[in-house]
């Protein structure tokens, strides 16, 4: 009984050895030595299954002809990363299903897993690798790049010292600094000029003065050098916003084709200035507009107040868009990417509220002369804001 266990047993030991002998051990692929691997993604593969609409996990006896493999990467999780693609056949590389680029044979293809999160703005990624069927010819690990041995020098024995390095500045920031100073000089004169008329013009309960015995329009005509600083200074708010926009290729109203590129802080400077004389000269040609409608519907009276309540609610308005576009800016804020497509939602706004605003606080004694102001405003704000939002994008 003893040597037929023991011949049993042998036997079974040869035959191990016999079938381990013709294995196919799994080969270890290691990253570029300047890596360290965290990660290996070989047994997280996925494949498409159409019964369930859904992914599911590799499985090598039903999906081994499958020439398309998925994963699902977390880019959250593993920030400071680098995920690394190799495949020793002919494959292609996509990214949520888009087409990214042919990975070349047995050649690492390095992707930062911090780039991604701020071109993909998830939390989770989905990496798919089309070519030979099966996935033993491919490899993705996440991989930690290692310090030189200088650096790790440097950093230990300098541990203790504090490292100050300048802020990385920008053109478009250099600008927003020149700009913002220019604004406020500006304001500064127009406040020095003529305290009284400054304060009352940046207060916006001024708008709903209806008063006829107490009116800013009484005190500032159009032409006067209060108003004009004003208008100055709405009109380097506006092309401020214009600029803003055209840097971060949002091209309203086709600016950038008056526009240089942008790659200095002078040539920025100049964009603005010019845009600055274009928006001032197009307010002056509004309020001539609105003098020549004035006399044709008997409204020449309120021609002045209506223009200066225009020019500060303006003021206002693109002031607090100046504010929250320069915060937005200096702290790297990149909300154009999501909110691009609401971006003339808030100028929208803005012009039909002001519309209602000035029906109801000029509103004079008078059915007709009612309806004659209603047609007013609706040429010199409902008009133009219909056709601007139609030719803006």
């Amino acid at each position: 009984m003893k040597s037929i266990i023991s011949a049993a047993y042998w036997a079974f030991f040869s035959a191990l050895l016999f079938a381990g002998s013709f294995a196919e051990a799994a080969v270890k692929v290691n990253p570029p030595p300047r890596f360290f691997p965290v990660y290996d993604y070989q047994n997280d593969w996925l494949v498409y299954n159409s019964q369930y609409k859904n992914y599911v996990p590799f499985s090598q006896g039903i999906n081994e002809g499958t020439q398309y493999v998925s994963l699902y990467i977390d880019l959250l999780k593993n920030r400071r990363y680098t995920l690394l693609v190799r495949a020793e056949n002919q494959s292609y590389l996509f990214i949520e299903g888009a087409l990214q680029n042919k990975l070349e044979v047995n050649t690492w293809q390095e992707l930062s897993i911090d780039s991604l999160y701020r071109i993909y703005k998830k939390e989770e990624l989905l990496v798919t690798l089309y070519g030979n069927p099966g996935i033993l010819d491919k490899t993705v690990l996440l991989c930690h790049e290692k310090k030189s041995s200088d650096e790790a020098l440097s950093t230990t024995t300098r541990s203790n010292f504090i490292n100050i390095r300048p802020i990385a500045s920008s053109p478009f920031g250099n600008f927003a600094g020149i700009a913002l100073i220019l604004i406020l000089i500006i304001n500064a004169w127009v406040f020095n000029l003529n305290p009284l008329s400054f304060i009352r013009l940046i207060n916006p309960i001024e708008f709903f003065n209806s008063d006829p015995r107490d009116q800013l329009a009484k005190i500032n005509k159009p032409y006067s050098n209060t108003t004009i600083f004003f208008v100055i200074t709405s009109a380097m708010l506006m092309a401020f916003i214009a600029v803003y926009l055209s840097t971060n290729k949002l091209n309203l109203f086709a600016v950038s084709t008056i526009l240089s590129d942008k790659s200095t802080t002078l040539q920025i400077l100049g964009d603005f200035l010019i845009l600055s004389i274009i928006f001032f000269v197009l307010t002056y040609t509004k309020y001539i507009c609105m003098v020549l409608a004035g006399n044709m519907l008997n409204l020449d009276k309120h021609v002045d107040i209506i223009f200066i309540k225009i020019v500060q609610s303006s003021y206002l308005f693109y002031s607090l868009l100046f504010l929250v576009v320069f915060a937005l800016s200096f702290n790297h804020v990149n909300w154009l990417a999501d909110g691009k497509s609401y971006i003339l939602l808030p100028f929208s706004i803005f012009y039909l509220a002001r519309f209602v605003a000035l029906y109801v606080v000029t509103k004079p004694s008078g059915s007709l002369i009612n309806l004659y102001l209603f047609s007013y405003l609706c040429v010199i704000e409902i008009i133009p804001l219909i056709v601007s939002m139609k030719f803006a994008l």
